[in-house]
């Protein structure tokens, strides 16, 4: 059907609630947005809730900032859900913008695996049901549920080497990267009834990684149904280092390796581990191992040594290196199911951060190459 002599034809608007996503996903106040966009944060505030829709000028500045295509911001994706309970252990000390970006890099994960999952069946999530009351920190429960977790798993009670690979085979979904804040490590959530972990590409240490590893595996195990807030973070993070600690060091196994308090013994508790100084000497106080002058004196070894900060072997251990987005992405491209292209147009969003989010070499999914071929010279 034509349209007609006289008709005019609307022009698209773009979605209220995108324009909000792009500007939280590159870190803009709304303040700052409009100064950025030669706007008042009132005509910001009516673009994100739709009483007015920005003029053509004022869209094309938005494209340009937030580095998002115009189809992100006229099309809403098919999605499993939002983001369910981060968990963020600086909750006090990072910017309500930083948790805003790095909440919607997650949902934007949650996207990416939505997308992947209509073609390739990734691995169901598998965590055993823990009964874990968070409003008080009864120590046994939480030693109970990190050995629950490795039964669940079939883990035994010795050194986990690879963490990361062990948490994407049961179905957490891991993403690395850099995430320019400081007062965050890792972040945890629930997408759809998917497990998700983002981790700072900022940390090198393997240690330190595979222990944020941990950690958010803690929340993810004892805190699915805990409304977080300042009044209850610091006992949710006590228990959450609980957690990381009886599950990468069971009581049982590691205690009985534990014949020094040198630190040349724990560097050889280390290697073997793959867990900080630091970490085990905390575990051996919970556990009566140490006495506090004992523990005291592991300190004051480090502090002579000058290794508190960055330990001896901390970059033994290599960090996690997320495997399932990437794998999901490279074989729908490499087996022809979808095109690059086609992912663009699934998700609408700027290819940069698809790479990103999923783990591929930067550039994979923007290669503008036209391929030449020989001339057949018969």
């Amino acid at each position: 059907m034509s349209v007609g002599a006289g008709t005019e034809r609307q022009t698209a608007k773009p979605i209220p609630e995108r324009i909000r996503e792009a500007r939280e996903a590159r870190g803009y106040s709304a303040e700052i947005f409009a100064e950025r966009l030669g706007v008042t944060r009132q005509a910001v505030a009516q673009y994100e809730t739709g009483q007015a829709s920005p003029s053509g000028e004022v869209m094309r500045k938005i494209v340009v900032e937030t580095a998002q295509p115009v189809a992100f911001f006229t099309t809403m994706p098919s999605r499993a859900g939002e983001p369910k309970s981060p968990f963020f252990r600086s909750l006090k000390r990072m910017e309500q913008q930083q948790r805003k970006r790095i909440i919607r890099r997650l949902q934007w994960a949650g996207d990416i695996t939505t997308m992947i999952s209509r073609f390739i069946d990734l691995p169901q999530l598998s965590l055993p049901t823990v009964w874990f009351d968070a409003d008080r920190d009864d120590v046994e429960e939480i030693e109970a549920a990190a050995e629950a977790l490795r039964d669940h798993w079939n883990l035994g009670r010795g050194p986990i080497r690879d963490l990361a690979e062990v948490l994407e085979r049961h179905g957490v979904i891991l993403v690395r990267e850099r995430v320019d804040c400081l007062d965050m490590d890792a972040v945890s959530c629930w997408i759809g009834g998917r497990a998700f972990i983002l981790l700072s590409a900022e940390v090198t240490s393997g240690p330190r990684d595979k222990f944020n590893l941990a950690h958010e595996l803690g929340h993810l195990v004892m805190h699915s149904d805990v409304e977080i807030n300042s009044d209850n973070l610091d006992r949710i993070e006590r228990q959450a280092n609980r957690f990381a600690s009886a599950f990468l060091m069971p009581s049982e196994s590691f205690s009985r390796e534990v014949l020094g308090t040198s630190i040349d013994y724990f560097l050889a508790l280390k290697e073997r581990w793959g867990v900080s100084i630091v970490a085990m000497a905390y575990r051996c106080r919970d556990l009566n191992i140490l006495s506090e002058n004992q523990f005291s004196y592991i300190f004051r070894q480090m502090n002579a040594r000058k290794i508190r900060k960055v330990e001896p072997l901390d970059d033994h251990f290599p960090v996690a290196k997320p495997n399932v987005l990437q794998q999901g992405i490279e074989m729908l491209v490499e087996h022809g199911v979808f095109t690059r292209e086609q992912i663009e147009s699934s998700l609408s969003m700027n290819m940069a951060d698809v790479e990103s989010l999923s783990g591929v070499n930067s550039g994979y999914l923007d290669r503008r190459i036209v391929k030449l071929q020989f001339a057949n010279q018969n």
